[in-house]
């Protein structure tokens, strides 16, 4: 009987047979420990259970004596049926053992939202799922199901993942319970004389994020990630702007509230009349001008050099987005004369243009047009501000 391995830089990975039983448990036991001799070199274990179809109380006493000389072990890709044994025995609770993942498949499943690291499928009338593209999938569905923990226990009325799967099509996701929901781009679709109720929905759902307060979790910073936009753009101005820059960012109050990152219409969903908010993947915290300087991008910036930007990505027209965006920040700031919310205003458009000349080199966005456009707004905010604090 063959025992294969694998050896990274960061762990020794090994392929279980089919079965380990009365039949082959001292085999098993040997091979293993010989791996582990000549390869260990002190690595985690992992042992990949994939093939892994049956193991009796004999096969659990040689896993039992690994655990015992390698501490660090895991036992991953292990199949509901072996996991019950795992579990009923008690072992998934001194050994760290990972389910399999089911497999789905996405093909005809319509897109209903969209983010920076993935795009939602309802799969039924009950079911939504995130399919993730960007970074690494699997750690980026466990982070925003840990935001998503975060800000329910938060108050923020939120969809928490009850699954993990892989894509048939390729990828991973993460599957949430959302019963007959219906996002506010689809609403809006059908219904535009509602736009001004829909308006009022997403505002109060705004508000609530920015007096939301934060303490004692993992979440980042946004201000510290603001001042790696302004490294990343440095390169295109002198070393005056750059400066303004930081001063600019310096100025923005040290909040500590909610903030979401991508409240878009894609995002926010209506279930029995209250506002869901999904897509948790860049929750952090801060000041409010970090959430609506977000909005300014993606309801505003991208299409000023883009025309029709809005309409592929919401299917909803550039004009209807503007005033969205435009009436639901006046809502927002009712209280403020017309003066003050310009000043805000303002200072939002400037955060944002500096986000936006991050985002879209990083992401090879930057068609010449666009940087161009963009630095010039960038160094017309910085000539007429003196301060992002509002």
């Amino acid at each position: 009987m063959d025992i294969t391995f694998n050896k990274t830089d960061k762990e020794l990975i090994i392929l279980a047979p089919e079965r380990i039983d009365t039949t082959n448990a001292n085999e098993v036991d040997v091979k293993i420990n010989e791996i582990l001799s000549t390869q260990g070199d002190g690595l985690p274990l992992v042992i990949d259970c994939s093939n892994l179809t049956y193991i009796s109380s004999v096969g659990l006493r040689v896993v039992l004596k690994i655990k015992k000389v390698q501490d660090n072990l895991r036992l991953v890709c292990v199949s509901s049926e072996v996991y019950d044994i795992f579990s009923m025995t008690g072992f998934t609770e001194i050994i760290d053992v990972e389910k399999a993942l089911r497999e789905i498949s996405i093909e005809g499943c319509p897109i209903i939202g969209e983010g920076y690291y993935g795009k939602v499928y309802r799969l039924s009338p009950d079911t939504i799922v995130k399919h993730y593209f960007r970074g690494n999938p699997v750690d980026d569905i466990e982070r925003e199901r840990n935001n998503a923990k975060t800000a329910f226990l938060l108050g923020i009325p939120t969809a928490i993942s009850y699954d993990v799967v892989k894509i048939k099509e390729g990828g991973y996701g993460a599957v949430y319970e959302c019963i007959d929901a219906k996002s506010l781009k689809s609403l809006i679709e059908e219904n535009p004389e509602k736009l001004e109720d829909y308006e009022n929905i997403i505002a109060n759902l705004l508000r609530q994020l920015n007096r939301t307060k934060v303490v004692g979790t993992d979440l980042p910073s946004a201000k510290k990630v603001a001042y790696a936009w302004a490294d990343e753009i440095k390169g295109f101005f002198d070393p005056e702007i750059n400066s303004k820059i930081i001063m600019l960012i310096d100025s923005i109050p040290n909040d500590d509230y909610l903030v979401h990152g991508d409240c878009h219409v894609k995002n926010i969903f209506l279930l029995n009349g209250e506002a869901i908010l999904i897509d948790m993947d860049s929750l952090s915290v801060g000041h409010a001008i970090f959430e609506y300087n977000s909005l300014f991008q993606t309801y505003v910036a991208y299409e000023e050099d883009d025309p029709g930007n809005l309409e592929r990505f919401f299917g909803l027209k550039g004009e209807v987005c503007n005033k969205l965006f435009y009436n639901v920040l006046r809502k927002v700031y009712s209280d403020k004369n017309d003066e003050e919310y310009q000043d805000i205003l303002d200072k939002i458009s400037c955060l944002s243009y500096i986000h936006f000349l991050a985002k879209i080199i990083r992401n090879h966005q930057d068609t010449p047009a666009r940087v161009t456009h963009t630095i010039e707004k960038i160094k017309k905010y910085c000539s007429e501000l003196f301060t992002l604090a509002y």
